[in-house]
């Protein structure tokens, strides 16, 4: 199936892998590849080939080590599964039944983590990334604070090993879903992507409604999601709910934009004509205005 999907949809799939569209490109533009072992092989190189503008914001679209994503996504989910352990370690309290790998609070830990982010970020300038999965929150922290000692040339090396390691498992996942008994032939029937034109960056944690005009009811809600790290929605709405027909997004914008912005909460009514066709809806948002356009 990986083989064989169109190249667009494999392209938009492999971005919740590792988000770099430069690797989502690359690894799509090698099929078709002989099994999953070569796949892995190449999406592994290809990141090794990045320049490291796009690994630095590929780490950026990864929640913080200890603060896994609030969104809906397939690439929150993996994140939410890859960083379980270390989460439920930061969460528990040492009376609780679990205890803490730190042998302290549920505080403590969720302290040390927070500061070896901080220490981090300030050392190097971007996103501690770490292959989390099946990690505790100690063996995290002291991977982070032994990593303080890396010059740079070191510690961005470990970063793309971290990066293909991370890709590596999602994509076994990925080959997993589309091999499954009801493969994902083509992509979410709705996307959008939001971005704050004020500071520059993805708008993430942004809570967007999709809503179908009723005859009988005027508006019914069909879908409810989060924009991610990197201010997206994806695989959110269920195919079932998509016809052709009026939808409207609701974008809760009131957060972001703070108490004195103009907006918040903007409405985005278009019309499906085709159904099978996807649609990305993206939003450019100020405090004092915004755009949106049929996107592709």
């Amino acid at each position: 199936m990986f083989n064989t999907l169109p190249a667009d949809d494999v392209r938009e799939l492999l971005l919740s892998c590792c988000a770099a569209p430069g690797w989502a490109a690359a690894v799509t533009a090698g099929r078709p590849y002989a099994d999953r072992a070569a796949l892995t092989v190449a999406a592994r190189a290809r990141i090794g080939a990045l320049p490291w503008p796009e690994v630095v914001d590929a780490v950026a679209a990864h929640p913080r080590i200890g603060r896994p994503p609030t969104g809906t996504g397939r690439d929150a989910e993996w994140s939410r599964r890859e960083q379980a352990a270390a989460t439920a370690a930061s969460t528990t309290d040492s009376s609780g039944s679990g205890g803490s790998t730190t042998g302290g609070s549920g505080a403590d830990v969720a302290a040390d983590l927070t500061a070896a982010n901080d220490a981090y970020e300030q050392r190097f300038g971007y996103r501690f990334l770490i292959f989390a999965n099946g990690r505790g929150a100690a063996e995290l922290v002291a991977a982070a604070r032994q990593r303080l000692h890396h010059d740079p040339d070191t510690e961005q090396g470990v970063v793309r090993t971290e990066l293909g390691d991370i890709a590596a498992l999602r994509l076994g996942r990925l080959v997993d879903d589309l091999a499954g008994p009801a493969p994902l032939s083509r992509p979410a029937p709705l996307s959008s992507h939001v971005l704050d034109t004020t500071t520059g960056t993805p708008a993430a944690g942004i809570t967007v409604r999709l809503d179908a005009a009723d005859p009988a009811d005027g508006w019914r809600t069909v879908a409810t999601g989060h924009t991610d790290a990197d201010g997206r929605l994806r695989d959110w709405v269920p195919g079932a709910s998509w016809a052709v027909g009026t939808y409207r997004l609701v974008f809760d914008v009131a957060d972001r934009l703070g108490a004195d912005a103009f907006y918040t909460e903007i409405p985005v009514v278009f019309t499906v004509h085709d159904a099978a066709r996807p649609h990305h809806v993206p939003l450019l948002l100020s405090p004092y205005g915004y755009t949106t356009y049929r996107g592709s």
